[in-house]
């Protein structure tokens, strides 16, 4: 693959994980403030499924996303040419733990949502 064309693929693979960053976080702080503000309202019929159902569907919609990105950003890694691969830069991104990553996406995202249903079915 071309220099020009790896980076711009990978530039366009971050922007996805960097715009997944806000919607990640605003799900998470609704169920959070739900669960801390939300009181007799969450005893309404379904509410606290609704809001888990939202927090558990947002949260593997986002990671699939962004561990979609991650890996095609570690491809990309793969794909250098010579000259790139050779650079301080390209070493790094040789380097990179990607699987790692992709591990701790799905970790952290799991053990978020398991500590919020907990907190809203105690």
């Amino acid at each position: 693959m071309r220099t020009e064309n790896l980076i711009a693929v990978a530039n366009m693979r971050s922007r996805e994980i960097q715009t997944s960053i806000l919607p990640y976080v605003a799900i998470h702080a609704v169920v959070l403030l739900s669960i801390v503000f939300g009181g007799s309202g969450l005893e309404a019929d379904g509410a606290k499924l609704a809001l888990a159902a939202f927090a558990v569907l947002g949260s593997i919609w986002i990671a699939m996303g962004v561990d979609g990105a991650v890996a095609d950003i570690g491809a990309a890694a793969k794909d250098m040419d010579e000259e790139m691969a050779a650079s301080h830069m390209g070493q790094n991104w040789a380097k990179a733990p990607f699987g790692i990553f992709r591990v701790i996406t799905a970790l952290f995202t799991a053990l978020l949502l398991v500590a919020e249903l907990i907190a809203l079915y105690s």
